[in-house]
């Protein structure tokens, strides 16, 4: 098992920014972040297994899309 998780945001000013993050067990709480314009992304979808698209609130579905097939 993975100990990260890899998250990618769609939408906003940090669309397509990649980064990883810890997989804590003993949290169960969904990953979210705030981005630079001080909005909260969260989980939408997830990508073989320790991949997660957080989805940023004024994305678009063209921007989701194009995460998603990436």
């Amino acid at each position: 098992m993975d100990s990260f998780y890899e998250c990618i945001i769609a939408g906003g000013p940090q669309h397509g920014l990649v980064f990883k993050r810890p997989l804590d067990a003993r949290h169960a709480t969904p990953l979210a972040i705030v981005t630079d314009d001080g909005q909260l992304c969260t989980p939408a979808a997830r990508k073989f297994g320790s991949r997660v698209v957080l989805l940023h609130p004024q994305a678009t579905g063209e921007q989701f899309l194009t995460i998603l097939a990436a």
